[in-house]
């Protein structure tokens, strides 16, 4: 069954239907940056500002892995690989393959320090791709094949440095900005998500701005917005707050599958 891992002051469990939590970890997470799961090792890897990088082994195993730089990290991201696992990349002053998670040890992926990696603001996988929005008004399509050069998309807009979350879900690429966008992966073309019949739906007003964090399950996406934690039904465009508890602290949320 999928659940929702919230990392905020500490590590919680929540049910995804009805918004009932449990504490899985007490200890205090609030340094926490960014966080990703490996679906394929049921492993979830943090970065924390004491420059940690951290590894919970679910259901309820906690370690200290790596000591060094990762406080430049603002996003880290689980591709898919061909052997049926999964690659971690970490957007630090460089853009890190983490070839050994369970050492945290790292190769420059594509070479050379550049601001342009430690401004990410969010990313997604795709596929074999990477998404990255940037504080300097940027998309980026990253494949992780290595067959092609990282390509910057669209023509620059201040939506991208406004971006707090992405996510890929019904097909549809979602950019939580100063509004909700779907994304043409492709050229990098936004159109707004609530269309049609929702546009002038209460929801469709909703700012985005104060999103903390956004994972997916299925065709839903739940997002810490605020102290909010809703859902996002991407099939009906409806959305409803999940729990009425204050998630104002949360640093990551993440879907994972609890045995």
């Amino acid at each position: 069954m999928s659940e929702l891992l919230a990392i905020a002051r500490h590590v919680y469990l929540i049910n995804p239907s009805t918004g009932i939590f449990k504490t899985l970890n007490s200890e205090d997470w609030s340094s926490t940056i960014t966080a990703a799961h490996i679906p394929s090792t049921n492993k979830i890897y943090a970065t924390t500002t004491f420059n940690n990088l951290w590894e919970i082994s679910l259901p309820d195993q906690v370690r200290k892995i790596s000591w060094d730089g990762w406080g430049t990290c603002n996003a880290l991201v689980a591709v898919a690989n061909d052997e049926g696992g999964h690659k971690l990349f970490a957007f630090c002053r460089k853009l890190w393959l983490v070839d050994d998670p369970s050492t945290g040890h790292c190769i420059d992926y594509l070479g050379g320090y550049t601001d342009v990696w430690a401004r990410v603001n969010a990313a997604t996988a795709v596929g074999k791709k990477i998404f990255a929005t940037t504080s300097a008004n940027n998309l980026w399509a990253i494949d992780t094949t290595a067959k092609e050069e990282p390509k910057k998309l669209g023509g620059g807009s201040d939506n991208w440095s406004t971006c707090k979350a992405l996510v890929f879900t019904n097909e549809k690429l979602l950019a939580f900005c100063y509004g909700l966008w779907e994304i043409n992966p492709h050229n990098g073309n936004y159109t707004p998500f609530f269309d049609g019949d929702s546009a002038n739906s209460p929801d469709a007003k909703r700012s985005w701005l104060s999103v903390k964090s956004a994972t997916v399950i299925g065709t839903c996406v739940y997002v810490v917005s605020g102290s909010q934690l809703l859902e996002l039904d991407t099939v009906t465009k409806k959305v409803r707050e999940l729990s009425q508890d204050d998630w104002g602290t949360t640093k990551a949320l993440i879907a994972v599958n609890i045995k």
